[in-house]
């Protein structure tokens, strides 16, 4: 499997697995591509681009991951809150669903929130820098 499969599958596993995220949206809503009509508040993977770390990608990969969160507050609180616990459940626990293959190292590269264009959602856009190097 490749690193950016499994990296998207423990992306989804940290964060549907995490009782925090969970207590503030009210359920298990985080998608890999949220279906039109999600309730809010939910979370979906944006963009993974991967790209490998030296020569190639048996040495190791770079992965820039997106997290939405979306919300339909007044105010952006609920926002900020989200993405908070996503990039605690990613950094704290996506490395231990990573099949076939060891996260190195995480962190966080930018956050912003903003309203939507409908005037009563707001989006938040986690990215996060992720290493992998194969297992074993």
């Amino acid at each position: 499997m490749s690193a950016q499969v499994a990296l998207r599958a423990a992306l989804v596993k940290a964060l549907r697995a995490d009782a925090q995220l969970i207590a503030l949206t009210g359920g298990e809503r985080v998608h890999d591509g949220a279906p039109r009509g999600s309730a809010h508040p939910f979370i979906e993977l944006g963009a993974l681009v991967s790209r490998p770390l030296l020569a190639s990608a048996e040495e190791g990969e770079e992965h820039e991951a997106e997290i939405l969160v979306h919300s339909r507050k007044d105010a952006r609180g609920e926002v900020a809150a989200l993405m908070a616990a996503a990039r605690e459940a990613v950094l704290a626990g996506a490395g231990g669903f990573l099949d076939g293959h060891v996260l190195v190292n995480a962190g966080t590269l930018d956050e912003r929130s903003e309203r939507l264009a409908d005037g009563r959602s707001w989006r938040g856009r986690l990215r996060l820098r992720l290493v992998s190097e194969p297992a074993g």
